[in-house]
């Protein structure tokens, strides 16, 4: 197969997103990745249980507690009782960046406001070594019940909600830092010989999830504290999901956020776009980060805010 069988209108689309793409960024990944689970073993307990089982893993540049193991040797891990037992958890490496950029600690406040299926949640309460107050919300109320097993698999501790994000009320105090794993059209995810990855995409959809995704992050900036972190991420190419989120609610919060610049060292990225079909956005964005599938990992778009008038 080849890439003409995704949706024409997506590669017109991508044409002007990114003129110069390797062809392979739609080919099914050569890698599976794990994170190590320091709630319940050391990274260097676990790369030793993983090498004397003569399990095949790549360390990753980083990230310390991540590994990378090549998609024919990891069916058997994903069966072991490593990762059954949630010492070991299956999580895409672009999954891992945003909470690396939240820099969760011990102690904090923190909110997912987008948490199912867990990863990110488990994680961020992996950073804060389950010490502080982590809420985690998941507005779909059959998908917390993944979230709720994937917190019990790790042995995160989180206070777990459903409601809608855009209407959560405020955490008295205000959260030190928060997530915002927006739902998206996917388009990082996308495999040319997995038609279903891609089967529901629409300029229509990119365009509901556009404005979404402005009123979950606009919520999510009266419950941050003042001197607050707040995160954005997506997994889709489309800057109406990305730049033009960024721009909107840089404009929306009248100069009271602005845009920290990313250390990616050993990841792929490309430049954020600062213009999309006429519209021109605010030259901060390009702090924002866009992650380019390769081998290892999924597309992906984060930008990390932070208050103004507290640097």
């Amino acid at each position: 197969m080849t890439q003409d069988h995704l949706p024409p209108d997506f590669e017109l689309r991508l044409k002007e997103i990114l003129p110069q793409r390797p062809e392979s960024i739609f080919e099914p990944r050569q890698y599976q990745s794990f994170r190590i689970n320091t709630l319940k073993i050391s990274v260097e307990d676990a790369l030793s249980l993983l090498s004397d089982r003569k399990i095949n893993f790549q360390k990753v540049d980083f990230c310390p507690y991540a590994i990378i193991v090549e998609k024919s040797a990891a069916q058997d891990l994903l069966k072991s009782d490593l990762v059954n037992d949630g010492l070991l958890y299956a999580q895409g490496l672009e999954s891992i960046l945003p909470v690396m950029a939240l820099d969760p600690r011990p102690g904090e406040r923190i909110l997912d406001l987008c948490a199912a299926p867990g990863s990110k949640t488990s994680q961020i309460a992996m950073h804060m070594q389950n010490k502080g107050f982590l809420k985690a919300n998941e507005p779909i109320s059959k998908r917390v019940y993944r979230l709720r097993a994937v917190l019990q698999l790790t042995g995160a501790q989180a206070q777990v909600s459903s409601i809608d994000g855009r209407r959560l009320k405020e955490h008295e105090g205000g959260f030190d830092r928060i997530l915002v794993d927006a739902p998206c059209s996917c388009e990082g995810r996308f495999i040319i010989n997995e038609p279903k990855s891609f089967a529901y995409w629409s300029v229509r959809k990119i365009k509901e999830m556009s404005h979404k995704q402005k009123g979950l992050l606009l919520n999510a900036s009266r419950l941050l504290s003042p001197s607050g972190i707040l995160v954005y991420a997506t997994c889709t190419f489309a800057p109406e999901e990305n730049e033009e989120v960024v721009d909107w609610f840089l404009r929306k919060t009248n100069g009271r956020f602005d845009l920290t610049p990313m250390n990616l060292d050993g990841v792929k990225t490309y430049p954020c776009l600062t213009k999309w079909q006429k519209r021109t956005y605010d030259i901060r964005i390009g702090d924002a980060a866009r992650i380019l599938p390769d081998e290892r990992m999924e597309g992906f778009f984060i930008a990390k805010f932070t208050n103004s008038y507290y640097k």
